[in-house]
């Protein structure tokens, strides 16, 4: 039955896949920086820490007036705090400005080269980038955060080895974080390579049980090795999870159409629809299986009918 997904589409479909799943990891690198404070003489430092980046950077300003006062812990933090709102406004040249005033006074600090790594990333220089991230992990090579962040460069770039190297050891060294996973066994899937990528999502699950992404991209892999019962078997653990997750519920339906159960397929693809109402595939494939039900009912032998390649949508 597999041989209807032909290498087209089972392409297409590992690349959507892939890039769907990174961006679930990517939201964990580009959050703005903010730093603690110990102690503090300044009475704004509240107003340093605040979630509005306005109030922030008005706070920080005060900090930073008197910022002989400070500790040098304290001092860094202040210039971290408010770049981590210059580059929440999109303002990098002010953060990428305060992440190197930081450096001035903390220059061993892994996480204030990851800081400026991510701001640089975010603005989309990714040299600058990748050598804040180098200097980060030269600091910290367990710093799993700028590893995770670096892998993304590597990926960018087009290098999957060097990629799935730093994957590979940001997982090793926070334990219990999903993302280094879940990201590895996307790239594994867009190779091909889908037993190590069900390895990874695997150990993924293992990490964090409630991790639908986990499930469903497992699911994929079997899917694309036309396990279908084993798919079914992970989009039903996900949909436990999340029962809105419009990309399970087209891939189990994707699922059922390979096995010819066109009638759970099309309750699927019509869970996926109410979900996501502007969910294509969803919507064309309920309409196949409308079709394909009627010519069945008509009397005519089971109609032809190619399963579809996954539609790997991450909720």
């Amino acid at each position: 039955m597999y041989e209807c997904l032909n290498s087209a589409a089972r392409a297409a479909a590992r690349a959507r896949f892939s890039a769907a799943l990174i961006l679930f990891s990517s939201a964990l690198i580009g959050a703005p920086a903010l730093a603690a404070h110990k102690g503090g003489v300044s009475p704004a430092w509240g107003e340093c820490r605040a979630p509005d980046p306005d109030a922030r950077i008005a706070g920080c300003m005060q900090v930073i007036q008197e910022i002989e006062k400070e500790n040098p812990h304290n001092q860094a933090a202040a210039y971290v705090n408010r770049a981590g709102a210059y580059q929440a406004k999109g303002d990098f040249a002010h953060a990428l400005e305060d992440f190197g005033k930081a450096l001035e006074i903390d220059p061993k600090s892994s996480v204030i080269f990851a800081a400026r790594g991510a701001a640089n990333h975010a603005k989309g220089d990714l040299d600058r980038a990748l050598a804040d991230y180098d200097q980060a992990i030269a600091l910290d090579k367990k710093n799993a955060s700028a590893l995770l962040a670096r892998a993304h460069i590597w990926r960018a770039k087009g290098d999957v080895e060097k990629a799935l190297a730093d994957l590979e050891e940001a997982a090793k060294a926070d334990p219990k974080s999903t993302a280094p996973l879940v990201t590895a066994g996307a790239l594994h899937h867009a190779k091909g390579d889908h037993d190590r990528a069900i390895a990874a999502f695997s150990e993924a699950a293992k990490r964090d049980s409630k991790l639908a992404a986990a499930r469903s991209g497992r699911g994929a892999c079997h899917y694309a090795k036309g396990e279908f019962d084993k798919a079914i078997a992970d989009f039903d653990a996900a949909l436990k999870i999340d029962a809105k997750f419009a990309g399970a519920l087209v891939n189990r339906a994707n699922a059922w159409r390979a096995k010819k159960d066109f009638a759970r397929a099309k309750a699927d693809y019509d869970a996926a629809l109410a979900a996501r109402p502007d969910l294509v595939s969803a919507k064309k494939g309920s309409e196949d299986m409308a079709r394909l039900i009627a010519k069945k009912a008509s009397g005519a032998s089971t109609p032809a009918d190619a399963a579809p390649a996954a539609e790997h949508d991450h909720n």
